[in-house]
């Protein structure tokens, strides 16, 4: 209680006018009531049972409320707030080094998998401030803005690797000035950048450092490398050079040095412990800044209490002018229960936010029952995997916004209706051309309808390739037939004519019985649809494929299965094309390496 002062002491210096005018008011009420106006004195005596001059008894109340009511209105405060002078708002954004070189296991069980454990570990150890991620080979991307999110940050860490750069080589640089232009966009004068890679180009990264330090951010690296170094592994066993030598990268401090002293930042190898990060685990605060906190109360933020000094007003005024209140708390317990639905948290929250709160847990089903919002049902029926409904409901909620289409498109995508899912992104572009989300997924339902259309295309050519070989057989059939009566014709001619009317004869017979198996047939091909179109009135009509149609039908649907997953569950695709995309957007009128030196490593 050594803090407790008033927020606004002012107030108190009205408490003794408020005493006073409270005095003679009092003393003016006494012996009065209501009807002293209206009555005459002589009727007014005649009237009352009681003296009016002993007054109520609970006038004395009138004292402590306004007694209360003054140091309400003067702020009693003992509660110290965190201040954000105090609080650290340093930004850092990390950068981290994907090119080939970092696949070297001379550090267990690579430069890279370290890297990243350590970036978990700088993660875990900042409580305040906000994070950014950038993967930088050949050129830089940024793989998230500045957040205070770091659980997003993580989740995305596993999904780095070379392969998913679209331009290889080290270009550090370009990483300093990607970090220096996240930092600039969020209006942040002063911040820092962690540099982790374990080879820079000495002139390039330390004139790019400079630079951030100019602007005042600094720059720390962190070595990810030993100086035996270690062959870097491929598919095809080591990667070799120009002169087919195997690349074995080796740690060389100095460019490293050079570059942290230009940024003003420190330098520190990799190592098991948290030495090498424990300055940025904590960012100190300014020691002339924390001075003068500790001097001065102004800085300082404490809770105002006074709200809470209404507490004890309230009942005393219930006295005063409802003494039966009291009452009624002694018979509340005595209530009876669940005579309504109701729920407690229905007196802070609405519908819309008890079912946003239901979704963050996981609890789709719940969050559409309790949803009033259509945006909200539908974001909670996309989460019980309810494609075709969730499509329903984000047509339905008549918001013309990129939000909409865009979930509408995904809705549509994942229920296997591309045509529909692509005419909703295309509606999303109208509004916003260069949303990099929409893009990414509007080409990846382009390019599956294409692969769709395509084994189609397969598919019917493969039907037509059959069916003319089938005319073709029952062409060649057709032939031999008329070929080998020409030769009885003429084996005919030779014989005598008894011969000859007993070859007419068998022919006769056996042309009867040709007719009679063709009429047979035919009468079989009328029955079975006539059969077939009874079953379909009951039941669905079943279509025989043949194997060779199954096939390709299993096959198209294991393609679908495979684009359609990539939309959710393969965020290295996703950054994949997310970072080529931004490169041909960059240097659509570049070509080759974008890197700082000729190696691609």
């Amino acid at each position: 209680m050594s803090d407790f002062h008033f927020l606004r002491p002012l107030f108190l210096l009205a408490l003794p006018i408020v005493m006073v005018a409270l005095y003679y008011w009092l003393r003016s009420k006494q012996g009065r009531d209501g009807w002293h106006s209206s009555c005459d004195p002589h009727l007014l005596k005649a009237m009352q049972t009681n003296s009016a001059s002993k007054g109520s008894a609970w006038q004395w109340l009138y004292w402590p409320i306004a007694v209360l009511t003054v140091a309400a209105l003067a702020g009693p405060a003992f509660r110290e707030l965190p201040s954000p002078v105090v609080r650290n708002q340093a930004a850092l954004v990390i950068a981290l080094d994907l090119s080939k070189s970092m696949l070297a296991d001379d550090l267990k069980p690579s430069r890279l998998q370290r890297a990243k454990f350590k970036i978990k570990d700088v993660l875990s150890g900042r409580e305040d401030g906000q994070t950014a991620l950038i993967a930088y080979a050949g050129d830089a991307f940024t793989v998230t803005p500045l957040t205070d999110d770091t659980d997003t940050i993580n989740e995305l860490l596993d999904s780095l690797d070379p392969d998913i750069m679209p331009v290889t080589g080290s270009n550090a640089a370009s990483a300093l000035n990607k970090a220096g232009e996240l930092m600039q966009q969020a209006g942040l004068n002063k911040g820092g950048v962690l540099l982790i890679t374990d080879g820079v180009d000495q002139n390039s990264t330390s004139e790019a450092a400079s630079d951030l330090e100019d602007l005042g951010y600094s720059t720390s690296v962190l070595a990810v490398a030993t100086e035996a170094g270690s062959p870097i592994p491929t598919r095809q066993g080591f990667l070799k050079d120009k002169s087919g030598q195997i690349v074995v990268p080796k740690l060389d401090v100095t460019p490293l040095q050079a570059v942290a002293r230009a940024g003003d930042g420190s330098f520190n190898l990799i190592s098991n412990s948290g030495a090498d990060i424990a300055q940025w685990m904590q960012q100190p605060v300014d020691e002339e800044e924390t001075d003068t906190l500790d001097e001065s109360k102004e800085n300082r933020q404490f809770q105002d209490d006074g709200p809470w000094v209404i507490a004890f007003i309230i009942p005393m005024l219930a006295l005063l002018y409802r003494r039966g209140i009291l009452m009624c708390v002694l018979f509340l317990p005595m209530l009876p229960q669940g005579v309504n639905a109701f729920e407690w948290q229905d007196l802070w929250r609405n519908p819309d936010q008890q079912a946003w709160q239901a979704l963050q847990n996981e609890e789709a089903e719940k969050a559409e029952n309790l949803a009033e919002d259509q945006a909200l049902k539908a974001t909670a029926a996309y989460r019980q995997g309810q494609f075709d409904r969730s499509a329903q409901l984000f047509s339905g909620d008549g918001q013309n916004s990129l939000e909409s289409h865009y979930n509408r498109g995904n809705a549509l995508a994942h229920s296997g209706n591309l045509e529909a899912a692509l005419s909703s992104y295309e509606q999303a572009l109208l509004i916003d051309p260069q949303d990099e989300d929409t893009l990414y997924n509007k080409q990846l339902v382009e390019d599956a309808l294409k692969q769709q259309q395509q084994q189609q295309q397969e598919q019917g050519e493969d039907q037509q390739q059959q069916q003319d070989q089938e005319n073709q057989q029952q062409n060649q059939q057709g032939d031999s037939s008329e070929t080998e009566q020409q030769s009885q014709q003429q084996d005919s001619e030779q014989m005598s004519e008894s011969e000859k009317q007993a070859e007419r004869e068998q022919q006769q017979q056996q042309a009867e019985a040709d007719q009679q198996k063709t009429e047979e047939e035919q009468q079989a091909q009328e029955q079975s649809p006539a059969e077939e179109g009874e079953a379909g009135e009951g039941e669905e009509q079943v279509v025989e494929l043949t194997p060779e149609e199954q096939a390709l039908d299993a096959e198209e649907q294991q393609a679908m299965e495979q684009w359609l997953r990539r939309i959710k569950d393969d965020p290295g695709g996703l950054l994949r094309r997310k970072f080529l995309y931004q490169y041909y957007q960059k240097n659509q009128n570049e070509n080759g390496n974008a890197g700082s030196n000729d190696e691609d490593w």
